[in-house]
């Protein structure tokens, strides 16, 4: 299943507008401060941890060495919220949640998401409008929601290399070529030889997700 779901919005032009209509829906449990402003200075969760929206805005993603993924202090707030995620549009809207928050409503509507379901979760590739941005434009790594058994969002992150399956697969093959090529020769060639080694793998996910379709 690949979804193109585009930002839709039935709200007025202000990023505080936009915002409140998307934690309304994914973060009923959370509260923009001020609540009256047209732009809220900070997102309060249920149990009153604060993440401040000017400095969400300023956020640069962090890599974890040898893990494969970019994290974010909203990424890591948002993860604790308890987001329910029940179908492609949900999950694709989490991660618009997230862009809102860090990059602001006019990014979203220039980028299209596709949602993908995988073991433990969702991938959320996302790309540019082909019709604002004809030719090729590279899209953005794609995004990871690992999601519990009560459908629950328990992580967010972002992949550092195109991969469209399971995080056990994704996180297994990163590590395995990160440790090989930091004792062959200090990781010179790790970044095309992971991408190369996770293209293998997707090849092995697909052929094995058709063979059970077939049974």
């Amino acid at each position: 299943m690949l979804l193109a779901i585009p930002f839709q919005s039935a709200a007025g032009a202000t990023n505080g507008i936009e915002l409140k209509q998307l934690v309304r829906q994914y973060l009923p449990g959370c509260a923009l401060q001020p609540a009256t402003a047209a732009k809220p200075r900070a997102l309060v969760s249920a149990t009153g941890e604060t993440l401040g929206l000017m400095s969400a805005a300023r956020e640069n993603s962090q890599p974890r060495k040898g893990a494969g993924y970019w994290l974010t202090p909203t990424m890591a707030f948002l993860s604790k919220q308890r987001i329910a995620v029940a179908s492609a549009p949900d999950a694709a809207g989490v991660i618009q949640l997230l862009h809102v928050i860090w990059r602001g409503p006019d990014f979203v509507k220039e980028r299209i998401y596709n949602a993908i379901p995988c073991d433990g979760g969702w991938v959320v590739e996302v790309g540019h409008d082909s019709v604002k941005y004809p030719g090729v434009v590279p899209a953005m790594p794609p995004y990871e929601l690992l999601v519990d058994d009560s459908g629950h969002v328990a992580q967010i992150r972002e992949r550092c290399y195109p991969f469209r399956g399971s995080a056990r697969v994704y996180g297994d093959t990163v590590r395995s070529v990160y440790e090989r090529e930091m004792k062959l020769n200090g990781g010179v060639n790790y970044p095309q030889e992971v991408v190369k080694e996770l293209a293998k793998e997707w090849e092995k996910e697909k052929a094995q997700k058709t063979a059970n379709q077939k049974k």
